[in-house]
């Protein structure tokens, strides 16, 4: 299990005259695990909204710097049609240093809810 919490940095929108837009977000925060782990975060990402505010596409990477400075990379996704302020979606770990190499292959589900400025994302990562 996994859980960050972070802040967003940016978030540049492009609004189309259809009513849909495109955005390009940057967050970064910090990480706890179930396996004693713990550090700080940065992601970024963007995102493509129909007219609806339903999304069509989003694409993000994360890096994650553990608390003696391993670190790993992940890359994701969400599932088309959610909501702008929350969201389901799948995140892999791609790559990953010395505690992380047995980690890289790892597939998580994820939430994200955003209040305000502040983001919530618990995951379920399986091998």
């Amino acid at each position: 299990k996994y859980k960050a919490i972070g802040e967003l940095k940016t978030n540049s929108v492009i609004d189309f005259p259809n009513g849909g837009k495109f955005v390009s977000f940057h967050h970064e925060g910090g990480f706890e695990t179930d396996i004693g782990k713990y550090g700080e975060y940065i992601c970024r990402g963007s995102i493509l909204y129909d007219s609806e505010s339903k999304l069509e596409n989003m694409f993000f990477a994360c890096e994650q710097k553990d608390q003696i400075g391993d670190r790993f990379i992940n890359m994701g996704t969400r599932f088309k049609g959610t909501e702008m302020d929350r969201a389901v979606g799948i995140m892999n770990i791609i790559e990953g240093e010395g505690f992380w190499k047995d980690y890289i292959g790892y597939r998580c589900t994820y939430a994200v809810e955003y209040v305000s400025k502040v983001i919530f994302a618990p995951a379920q990562c399986k091998k």
